[in-house]
C-alpha cells in the first residue's frame, strides 16, 4: 500500500471514529469556576511551637466539577496562616490549594500548601532556646482533616545560641 493508501485508510477511519463518537450521548460534566476565601483552623503539635493552635485564609480561584455522581470542589491561591503555642508563634505566607472529593473511590478533604514562615520562640521551645527567630521553607500535607507540616528553618535573630538552622515539623487536625 502506497502511502496515498495509507492516507485514504486514516481518513477512513478517523471519519468512521468521529460517526462512533456522534451517536454516543454527549458527556454531563459540569463545571463553575469562580473566586473564594476559605476559612479554617486547627489544632496540633510540633517543632518549635510544641502544643499550638492555628488558622489559615486561603483566597484565590475556585471550581466546582461534576461528572455523573462524581463531584470535585477545589481552589488555588494565596495561602496566609498564624499560629500560636506553648513554644512561640508563627506567621506563614504562600500557595496553597484544598479540594473536597465525593467520588465512588474516595470522599473527604486534601490540602497541599507551600509557605515561607517567620517563627519566633518563647516559652518552652521544642528542638531550640526560646527567644529567637527563624525563617525558611515549609510543605503541609492534610488529608480528611489530619495534618503533616515538615521544613527547614535557618536563625534569623535572637544571639548565637540555639540552633543555626532547625527541623520544624508539626501533626495536627484541622477543621
Amino acid at each position: 500500500m502506497g502511502w496515498m493508501g495509507r492516507v485514504a485508510l486514516v481518513a477512513v477511519l478517523a471519519g468512521w471514529a468521529g460517526v462512533a463518537a456522534a451517536g454516543e450521548p454527549p458527556a454531563e460534566t459540569e463545571i463553575t469556576v469562580q473566586d473564594k476565601t476559605h476559612l479554617s483552623a486547627g489544632v496540633g503539635f510540633g517543632g518549635p511551637l510544641g502544643a499550638a493552635v492555628c488558622g489559615s485564609l486561603l483566597h484565590g480561584l475556585g471550581a466546582d466539577v461534576r461528572d455523573e455522581d462524581d463531584r470535585v470542589k477545589g481552589m488555588v491561591g494565596l495561602l496566609v496562616q498564624a499560629g500560636a503555642g506553648s513554644g512561640g508563634g508563627k506567621l506563614s505566607l504562600g500557595v496553597g490549594a484544598r479540594a473536597r472529593v465525593d467520588t465512588e473511590d474516595f470522599r473527604g478533604g486534601v490540602t497541599a500548601g507551600l509557605v515561607v514562615s517567620v517563627a519566633r520562640t518563647w516559652g518552652s521551645p521544642v528542638g531550640t532556646e526560646e527567644g529567637l527567630t527563624y525563617l525558611g521553607p515549609e510543605l503541609e500535607l492534610s488529608v480528611k482533616h489530619v495534618g503533616v507540616s515538615l521544613g527547614a528553618l535557618w536563625r534569623v535573630g535572637g544571639g548565637s545560641r540555639g540552633a543555626s538552622v532547625m527541623f520544624s515539623w508539626g501533626v495536627g487536625f484541622h477543621l
